[in-house]
């Protein structure tokens, strides 16, 4: 389905999705080449940009989080961009485009404000809508490593185990998505100058740092979240290591014990046994034994 806006000086075209009559009406109104309009259809794996001379061709993927997978996908978004005509062609609702389509096409007095300096404005500020939308996202990331920390320090580490994982795959599926898009926003910085005017290229140069901003908090999110694994595991390993040397201390113990009971429950003649006071002898026994074991125990600060 094809969406059309128009203002004095630039005209907006939003593809959704492709249809081979919206490559065929590109092919008769604008000097593309083929192999372009080939690219548009199928979907693109993979980041692009360039620079033809009379037009440019982006290929920028959105990040978009699935509340009940609990994953993030990319959305591919195609622009073309003429000296006075944007193209925008995707396959799925990209919610910042659609969003900032729906209010030029709305209200005529933000239509004229945002493309009265032309093309260049308008991709400026479609891409800035997109980008910034990005923030959010990262905010939830933020969040949930912020609740990760606090479980791991309160006890809770194996309840945070499926936590870790699950915003770990989730974190590297974001991450493959921005990581390879850096390119595209340094070659349109570098062309903007040449293509829309000097005037553009502190806006594009600002589009990139931004973009830049958000690939290093990623980093940043993924070295803490690779660290809370780390200390998750840590502590993981101290708990069960205490544990373990509990029950060893309890099994040291009781060896002895266990082993005074069994000789006199053996079926054999003993002496001590036709005493009358051989339960009392043997239970002092196995008391001394006790009580020499644990002042052991407590001597080689095993407690």
């Amino acid at each position: 389905m094809m969406k059309i806006i128009k203002s004095e000086k630039v005209t907006w075209i939003d593809i959704m999705p492709p249809q081979k009559e919206d490559v065929e009406y590109l092919k008769e109104n604008f000097l593309f080449h083929p192999f372009i309009l080939k690219s548009v259809v199928p979907p693109i794996r993979h980041p692009r940009f360039e620079n033809y001379g009379s037009y440019l061709f982006l290929v920028f993927h959105y990040p978009f989080y699935d509340k009940e997978k609990k994953e993030t996908s990319p959305r591919e978004l195609d622009i073309l961009v003429t000296r006075d005509t944007i193209i925008t062609i995707h396959y799925q609702t990209i919610l910042p485009l659609h969003a900032f389509f729906v209010k030029l096409s709305l209200y005529e007095k933000q239509r004229q404000e945002f493309t009265d300096e032309g093309v260049g404005e308008l991709l400026y500020r479609l891409l800035n809508e997109i980008v910034r939308s990005i923030l959010p996202k990262l905010d939830r990331i933020d969040e949930k490593i912020e609740k990760i920390e606090e479980n791991i320090f309160k006890g809770r580490q194996k309840e945070t185990i499926a936590k870790i994982s699950a915003l770990k795959h989730d974190l590297i599926d974001f991450q493959r998505i921005i990581q390879p898009q850096a390119r595209v926003f340094e070659g349109l910085k570098r062309a903007s100058e040449e293509f829309f005017g000097r005037h553009f290229y502190p806006y594009f140069d600002e589009l990139y740092n931004f973009f830049v901003t958000i690939k290093e908090i990623l980093e940043t999110h993924h070295q803490t979240l690779n660290e809370l694994e780390e200390t998750n595991s840590n502590l993981l390993s101290i708990r069960t290591n205490e544990i373990i040397k509990i029950l060893t201390i309890f099994t040291v113990i009781l060896a002895p014990l266990t082993l005074v009971a069994s000789v006199f429950g053996m079926n054999v003649w003993l002496p001590l046994k036709e005493n009358p006071n051989a339960f009392w002898f043997i239970l002092s026994l196995m008391g001394i034994l006790l009580a020499l074991m644990i002042i052991y125990i407590k001597q080689k600060k095993w407690l």
